[in-house]
Formats: structure tokens, sequence, C-alpha cells
């Protein structure tokens, strides 16, 4: 028997027991696993999933709802080792020992020799089981999630699991285990694929695909477990197509079909799961990269979003706004080529887009989603030539703040390609020294094989805009002669020439022949003159040189204000409606795929009878454009929504923490500023004073309802009814069930954020509405 248990979680060597990791990675991951466990209610997993959430209740402090998932897992399983042992942890550290060590006996009686055998056994199984479904839990935003450590440790204590509960455990709850381990499988082949760890990756694969085509193959079978059966074959399959290194020669006769042809294991995913959200939004990132039907991709994104539009289904809004990313960028390149056949893609493509990869990283802070958001703000600083500065600047500012969260996350600052495209965002912004140093720690993380010159290439043209910029500022040329040296020993002469060189002349020819006149004074200068003075073409592939940052100045800038919902840019002719809802339907299609003769947005495989897509695709494009951030405030009198902040809130002491933590980032993500007098109002200014000018300078001013709210609240509220009586719009929130101040009874409906799980897209787009229905008044 397994000797060596030691229930609970809270002592596992796990990232979510970290006392470093900061409590937001928490709300987000609670948010995934909460909304998984809807699905799981009745399964064999639940009581993992409450014993993890009850885990980061008590890490984020709210210790009377973790007791509470405890109790849950208890009252549906009174012997559950890991729930007692984290009620005795959770009621020590809130002192009440007494309670604690009556736990503790109930531990050292279950797991002692007066319990039978087979249930002991039972018992000991489970717990391992929880444990590794904890090992395998992802955080999104831990660094030690692109390793294999913790996935290889879940797949053992699974086994040890199996092997101990053998014929005692029933078998929907061993093909649960079994279905994680090949799901850890998986997620351990994805990152052998490469390398050194080629054979471990195959060993790997061959586990991953017996277990989860046997679970297929069951009669009767689950078919929520069928279907991510099915999603995980097809998934492998198609990575053994595209990596030339996995071989499939040894699978079964009875693969070969599924082999040949990958995709046949997302329709029978679909056959028996037909309305789920996530197999939807893996077939559609399925379908685009195997055979980049865009049209079919973003069908089946829609379907997936609409059926289930909350923050959950990240996945489903990072694969469509990377559709649209790659779609827009393949667009740009057919009317480069050919301007004349094909105009340029039009800019709500990644307006989109943008809209998109933002839902995405509210869950999932991944460093190569945060890479496509930048990817999108760049282009959406390029796009329009005519495009006013500051807005110019404030696209490169969010791309440059998206890369650095990037650099931040996972293996975020060893990846070569956040370099690389923090390197351009500086150059963009004209921070041509910063931009120089960044792209030296790119070099350093390029294979010392590598025969690619494009990063030296970006290095040596922030040097000559740097140059360009001050003429009489010399001291780069010592540092450059040194870089270009470095270069030649690597690369070599010839390909720095044909790749790079042969088209710096042009745009450079004074900076290129200072540089020149400098290394004729230093030692050993053969070939760096050769490559400075050398009259070979370029290749007709080399880039062209990038004639400095967009912005062609220091990206500093005066002090800007917010203001929210506010004016259009007077820069914009086009139409603006700030607030409109953006959630595309099922039925309406997507502007990626729709006919659009002025901006030539059809996709490959189109329909010529579909329609442009309007509403949803129109007003994104307002919205995103309306909130800019301006040196000065717009002109008034253009509306009575001409305000600094969104909304206003008026809350009571002891809801400060929630407002402050919940409500606020929820709403800000949501494209909604608020702001309260704790944040907002001016040092040695009278308290009155600053509330009434913060309710004025909000469009709507918002009530957080609790016990206290009447009592500590009356005087702010009845000033803000007088606010109503002008223009303004009064939203309450009941956070509790207490009475509602007789003022609003019978008045104003309230929005119900008593719930423990509060609908923040409700809540943004009722305040949104409200809003808009003001700025018709």
């Amino acid at each position: 028997m397994e000797r060596n248990i030691s229930p609970g979680l809270f002592h596992l060597q796990l990232p979510f027991n970290k006392p470093d990791l900061k409590k937001d990675a928490f709300k987000l991951k609670l948010v995934d696993i909460e909304a998984d466990l809807v699905e799981r209610k009745g399964r064999p997993e639940e009581l993992a999933i409450l014993n993890l959430i009850g885990v980061f209740k008590c890490r984020l402090e709210c210790y009377k709802v973790a007791e509470e998932k405890f109790r849950d897992v208890l009252s549906k399983d009174e012997q559950n080792l890991n729930a007692l042992a984290n009620m005795q942890y959770v009621l020590d550290k809130l002192h009440r020992t007494v309670e604690g060590k009556r736990f503790k006996r109930k531990l050292d009686m279950y797991l002692g020799k007066s319990t039978g055998e087979e249930d002991r056994v039972r018992m000991r199984a489970r717990c391992l089981a929880e444990q590794a479904y904890a090992y395998a839990c992802d955080m999104h935003t831990d660094r030690d999630s692109v390793s294999t450590e913790r996935f290889i440790e879940s797949n053992d204590m699974f086994q040890r699991a199996l092997e101990l509960g053998d014929t005692l455990v029933e078998i929907p709850e061993k093909d649960f285990w079994k279905f994680c381990i090949a799901k850890n499988a998986h997620k351990i082949f994805d990152r052998f694929s490469y390398g050194e760890h080629l054979a471990q990756a195959a060993d790997y694969m061959d586990t991953a695909i017996e277990i989860v085509y046997e679970i297929t193959q069951k009669r009767p079978g689950d078919a929520k477990y069928q279907g991510e059966s099915w999603r995980h074959l097809g998934d492998i399959l198609r990575k053994v197509q595209l990596r030339k290194h996995c071989s499939s020669a040894h699978l079964p006769d009875d693969l070969k079909k599924y082999v040949a042809n990958p995709e046949l294991c997302m329709m029978k995913a679909l056959e028996c799961d037909p309305n789920s959200p996530r197999i939807l939004a893996r077939y559609a990132n399925f379908v685009y990269q195997l055979r980049r039907n865009t049209k079919e991709a973003l069908r089946l994104l829609d379907k997936s979003i609409t059926l289930d539009n909350s923050d959950y289904n990240f996945y489903a809004f990072s694969t469509r706004g990377t559709v649209q990313l790659k779609f827009y960028k393949w667009k740009m390149e057919k009317a480069e080529k050919d301007n004349k056949r094909n105009p340029k893609p039009d800019r709500r493509v990644l307006e989109l887009a943008k809209s998109d990869m933002e839902r995405a990283i509210v869950i999932r802070h991944a460093s190569w989603d945060l890479q496509n958001i930048a990817e999108v703000c760049h282009l959406l600083a390029k796009c329009d030539p005519d495009e006013p500065k500051e807005s110019k600047r404030q696209y490169l500012e969010q791309e440059f703040e998206y890369l650095k969260q990037a650099e931040d996350c996972e293996d975020g600052n060893r990846l070569i390609s956040v370099r690389r495209l923090l390197g351009r965002c500086l150059f963009d912004l004209g921070h041509y020294r910063e931009s120089i140093k960044i792209y030296k720690e790119a070099l350093k993380l390029q294979p010392a094989t590598s025969q690619y010159t494009g990063y030296f290439n970006e290095q040596f043209n922030s040097y000559l805009c740097l140059l360009q910029s001050d003429p009489k500022d010399d001291s780069p040329l010592e540092e450059m002669a040194q870089s270009l040296r470095q270069a030649v020993e690597k690369y070599g002469t010839s390909a720095l020439i044909k790749h790079g060189f042969g088209n710096l002349r042009p745009e450079y020819k004074h900076e290129l022949q200072v540089f020149a006149d400098y290394c004729k004074t230093i030692q050993n200068n053969d070939s760096l003159l050769y490559v400075l003075t050398s009259n070979e073409p370029p290749s007709p592939l080399a880039p062209p040189p990038r004639p400095g940052g967009l912005l062609k100045e220091s990206w500093e800038s005066p002090e800007k204000e917010d203001h929210g919902v506010g004016e259009p840019d007077k820069g914009n002719p086009k139409p603006m409606d700030t607030l409109s809802p953006v959630a595309p339907s099922e039925h309406a299609p997507s502007l990626i795929v729709a006919s659009s003769t002025v901006s030539g947005l059809e996709a490959p495989n189109q329909n010529p009878h579909d329609k442009p897509a309007d509403g949803a695709a129109a007003s994104l494009t307002d919205e995103i454009r309306g909130m800019v951030i301006r040196d000065s405030p717009p002109e008034k009198g253009s509306g009575r929504t001409l305000k600094d902040f969104d909304f206003f809130v008026i809350h009571t002491a002891s809801d400060a923490e929630w407002v402050h933590e919940e409500l606020l980032p929820k709403l800000k993500m949501r494209k909604l500023k608020g702001c309260t007098t704790q944040e907002y109002a001016l040092a040695g200014s009278f308290v009155l004073n600053s509330e009434l000018h913060l309710m004025k300078s909000s469009a709507c001013i918002l009530f957080v309802l609790t016990s206290g709210f009447e009592r500590e609240c009356k005087f702010l509220m009845h000033h803000a009814l007088k606010f109503k009586e002008a223009g303004h719009v009064i939203f309450p929130l009941r956070r509790d069930k207490s009475a509602v101040p007789r003022e609003l009874q019978d008045i104003l409906f309230c929005f119900d954020a008593t719930h423990e799980r509060i609908k923040w897209d409700k809540l943004a787009q009722d305040i949104k509405h409200q809003i808009e229905g003001l700025a018709h008044a």
C-alpha cells in the first residue's frame, strides 16, 4: 500500500503556494476554474476543483469562503482527506485551534487502521489524484508553466493513484485520472518536440494517443470526455503532420485514417459535444493552422463566442484575434506587391483583432498573446499615413506596454521575438539608444550558428538614426565599429552587404560616410571598409531601410488627460458611437469574411453572397478610436457626456477594497474609466468640493449599496440625486441583501451583484447603455 501520503494542498511545492505570487494571478485563475466547475458538477473531478478553489480563496484572504468550499467537499465526501487537512490549516490560521484539532482527529482516524482496508485504499488513491490534479493546474501567469516538471510530477502521482486504487475505484473515476494523464502527456509532448528531447517527445505522444483513443472507444462513454479526447487526438496528429521529425508509422492500423486526415478527429469531437465552445474554438484553430481556411475558422469562432461570451472563453477570443491579425498582414502583403489589384485592408480588421486580444489577456497573460496585441498596435500606428501624431504615439505606447508585460511573463525575458519587437518599438518611438541596447540582448539570444542578419541590421539602423538625430555626437562611432566587427566575424561580409548594407546607402549616405571616415582611423579596418564601400547590389529579398522612427522624436509628452467617454478627434471624419455593443452574432457574417469593394476584405474561400458586417464591426471601430488620449481637453458643447470619467463610485468604507481591487479594474478592462475620491481627490482641497467636482466630471454616478450605505453615504447620495436632475445617470448596484434606501425604492432598478460570481460583462454593458442613452437625450 502507498504509505507516503501527506493530505492537503497547502504544503505542496506549487506556484499558488508561493508567498510572492500576486493576487491578480489568483483572481484570473479563479475565473477559469470556477467556470470549469460549472461544467464539471457531479463528475469525479468536482471535489478536486472545490478543494483547489478553497486554497485560492484562502490565498486571497477570503477565509470564510475557503472554509465553505472545504465544508462543501466534506458534505459530499466526509472521508475526503485533502478537505480535512485543508480545513485544519484554515482553522489554525484563524486561531480556531479547538475546531482544527477535531478535523485533525478525523484525519488521523481515516488514515489509521481503524478504517476498513478497502475504504482506506480508496481514500488514499483519491487524495493522491486530487493532489495530482493540483499539480497540473496552469496559473497562466507563472514562470514555471513553460517547463514540464509539474506535469511530469502530476502524471507520476496519477499513476500511483491508479496502481493504489486498482479495482477498488470506480471506472468513471479512473477514466478521468487517465484522461488527465493524457492531457499532461500532450502538454509535455508539445514542449519536448524540439531540440534534444525528441525521443522523450515520442514516448509522451504515444502515451497520450493510447489513452485518448481508448477513451473514445468506450461504450457507453462520457460524451464530454470523449469529445475532449477526440480533440486532443486530432491536435496531436496535426502536429505529427507538421513536424517532420515526428513519426506515425508505428501507430495502430485503426488510427491510419485519422493520421492521414486529422480533421476527422475534430469532426468526431463535435459529434460528441456539438455545442461545446471549447471544442469549437480548438476546431477553428485546427482548420486555420492546417488549411488556412480563414472563413471557416472565423465562422467556428463566432459560434463559440456566441455560445460563451465570457472571459472564460479566452482561447476563442485569442484565436479570433490572431486569425484577424494574420489575415490583415496577408492582405497588406498582397497590396504592397500589387496595389492596383489588391487594395489595402480595412483598419477595422486590426481594431476587431485588438478588441478580441484584450479580452483574451484578461485571463491568459501569455507572452504570445501579448506579442500579438503589441503587433496589432504597431500596425495601427503605421497603417494610415495621415493618422495624427498623438494617435500614433498612443498606439506605440500601448505596444510598448504590452511588450513589457510579455517580457515579464513566463519565459518572456528569454524570447528573442520579444526582444526584437521591443527594439522595433523603441526605434519607432525615437529612443535609438534604448533600441540598440535591446537589439544587443536579442543578438546574445541568437544561436551561435545562426546566419540570420536581421537583428544586427535593425541594430545598425538604430545607430545610423542616432547619428542622424544628433550629427554633433560622435560617441556611438567606436561602439558601431565594434558591433560591425563582431557581425563580420559571425555572418561574413557578403551576407551583410547582400541583406543589409546595400539598401542602407541611399537613406543614410551622409551617416555612412561619417562612419567610414572614422573606420579609416582605426586598426584592422579592411573588412569594415569593404562592407561600407562595396558596390555589390543588395538582394531583392533584403528588407527596405527604416528611415527613423514613426514619431522621429522622443516619446516623452506633456501631461495628458484621459477623457473617458468623450468627443471624437476632429482629425477623424468618421462618425463615432463610442459605447455601442461589440459582441458579434453567430448569424452575422464576420467583418473579415464579408465582401467589401471599398476595403478589399474578401478572404480565401469567400462566399460572394455574404453581406458586409455592420453594427458590431462599425461601432467597434468607433469605440476604440473614440477613446483617444489628448494633450488638451476637447472643445465643449458636443453633448452632455463629454466628461473626464465614465463613472464616479460612492461606497462605504468597508467596500473600499472591493471597489478598488475588483470593480474599477474589471470595468477598466471593459473600456470604462471610473474614479473615486481616494484616487482622484486633490490633496489639500475640501473633501466635499472634491467629491462634487468628481461627480460633475463623470457621466454616471454609481452607488455601491451595502448595509451601511444609507448611514455613511446619505449626504453624498442626496447630492448625487440632484445631479440626476441635471442630466447625470444614477446607477445603483447591490452588493448584499440589505434594504435599498427609500429615496431609490420603486424609482431605479438595481444591478444585482450579490452573487459570488458577478456578471461583469452585463454590468459594463448596462452602464454603457445608460450613458449612451444620456448622450442621445
